[in-house]
């Protein structure tokens, strides 16, 4: 609302300036076609295809933020004096709308860059975070909200749930669980069975110490690893044995809260898994979640609690379902398919406005096209030859024509249009387990971002961090250089190569 009322001031404003019919002399150079853009890569195909044959201007500032961009009255009435208006038409410049509507467009040319493609939906894939700070695949906490915990907070004698598991007590809860997963009651039993296996039937915890089969060995609490699991991400808290033989060295434990002093209330269940490697070779292993109960509880009760369970998370799921307006991917560009789109079309218009240098527009057009054809190859013998199909960005994902043309898979801290910056510590913890997990060797991130999630993200896993450059806009020095869209896309294929192979 505020950007409306701001553009209608302005425009009031324009009206003293402006001429009746509200249109000045175009005004251009050595009467050149006059172009303008609204940012980089249409302004760059532009200069690919005209050359020295049109006047362009490109209304966002190099360096700058597309996505809150807001223009000034001198950039109003550049569009206002041009030939041909080119922009992207999604919701960052949804201001462009309002300000054409003020104007007499009958003979100005525009052209929408999300008209030239076939667009798809902006997505937020797991572990991503939206505009309204949810993590997808998250339970809504920060780390903030986690403290530490004693080993006291998992005291107790507890038994492993897997004889109840093979012997039928809880074969109810397999077949409703059967459904929700799309799998049959038998299959669900055979996977739940794997996940909750151990070596220890039975253990005990005391304030100090883990016991197993008499044998007690001194624990200490070494901090808490925030884990991605099927129901979002929760805390896993660390202790380390005294290595007396018998009783694994490193133990985390897992009871679905994050609170201290936990012990004053009832535990249905915790989660222990265990090693004598390291932490992280335990956190490595997938499918493990050993669920152990107390040593009293009765096989109804197993049952109950594994109900209950379910229940409540099927319950959050309902929660976060709602409606919502679709809205489109803006960055059409990214897939270098698209741009011998968009560059058609824009050539076409050219052309028919000044058909004086048709014939080198054609030439230039064809030229060109042949690059991003050559670009089209490079980029899909890449992925044709890798090691895996997936990326990891630490930062807002524009890449999504992109990862849709060459077969990619992706995971992202924000989707492409999000003006965020900071993650929460549930969307980190997510990349970090995605790069261990998966084996990632490089994190990615955006020109112009202020790479401090990459940052995080390889700090923790040893990632490289590099950067994919989705030509959005360009730094002043890059712009100041001469940088365009064929070279800062063919740099990304020597990057992406080292993500994927």
């Amino acid at each position: 609302m505020k950007r409306i009322v701001l553009f209608t001031c302005v425009l009031a404003s324009l009206a003293a300036v402006l001429p009746a019919g509200g249109r000045r002399a175009a005004g251009n150079v050595e009467g050149k076609i006059n172009v303008v853009t609204t940012i980089f890569p249409p302004y760059d195909f532009v200069r690919a295809i005209a050359g020295d044959k049109a006047a362009i201007t490109m209304l966002l500032p190099p360096g700058a933020e597309s996505h809150s961009f807001e223009p000034t009255p001198q950039d109003i009435i550049k569009v206002q004096n041009c030939d041909v208006f080119i922009y992207v038409g999604g919701e960052s410049d949804a201001w462009v709308e309002t300000i054409l509507e003020s104007m007499d467009t009958s003979r100005m040319e525009i052209i929408t860059l999300m008209d030239c493609v076939e667009v798809v939906e902006e997505v937020i894939v797991e572990g991503m975070q939206d505009e309204e700070g949810h993590e997808h695949g998250h339970e809504e906490f920060t780390i903030d909200d986690v403290e530490d915990r004693p080993l006291s907070d998992f005291s107790g004698n507890w038994k492993t749930s897997v004889p109840y598991l093979k012997d039928g007590s809880v074969d109810a809860y397999f077949e409703h669980a059967a459904e929700d997963l799309g799998m049959t009651p038998a299959d669900v039993k055979v996977m739940y069975i794997n996940m909750m296996r151990t070596d220890y039937p039975a253990f005990a915890v005391t304030s100090a110490s883990i016991i197993i089969d008499g044998v007690s060995a001194r624990a200490v609490y070494k901090g808490f690893t925030l884990v991605e699991g099927d129901h979002g991400v929760s805390p896993w808290y660390r202790y380390e044995t005294d290595g007396t033989a018998g009783v694994p060295k490193y133990w985390v434990f897992n009871d679905h809260g994050h609170e201290a002093g936990r012990q004053e209330e009832e535990i249905a269940h915790i989660h222990a898994l265990y090693g004598d490697e390291s932490f992280d070779a335990i956190f490595a292993i997938e499918d493990w979640a050993a669920m152990y109960f107390d040593a009293s509880a009765t096989a109804d009760d197993i049952l109950a609690a594994m109900t209950h369970h379910g229940e409540e998370h099927e319950g959050e799921e309902h929660e976060h379902e709602h409606e919502e307006e679709v809205e489109y991917d803006e960055h059409v560009w990214t897939s270098p398919r698209n741009a011998k789109l968009i560059v058609r079309k824009i050539a076409d218009v050219l052309k028919l406005r000044d058909a004086a240098n048709a014939a080198e527009y054609e030439r230039n057009t064809s030229a060109y096209l042949e690059k991003l054809t050559e670009l089209d190859a490079l980029f899909q013998a890449l992925v044709n030859g890798a090691l895996r199909k997936t990326f990891i960005f630490g930062d807002r994902f524009p890449f999504r024509y992109f990862a849709d043309a060459y077969g990619l898979s992706y995971f992202a801290a924000f989707p492409g249009c999000s003006t965020e910056t900071e993650a929460s510590a549930a969307t980190i913890a997510f990349l970090i387990n995605k790069v261990r997990a998966e084996r990632i060797p490089v994190v990615f991130h955006i020109e112009l971002s202020n790479e401090k999630i990459a940052d995080t993200i390889c700090e923790e896993t040893g990632a490289r961090k590099l950067l994919l450059h989705a030509v959005h806009n360009v730094s002043k020095r890059d712009f100041d250089q001469g940088a365009n869209y064929y070279d800062l896309m063919s740099r990304n294929v020597e990057n992406l190569r080292s993500a994927l192979y």
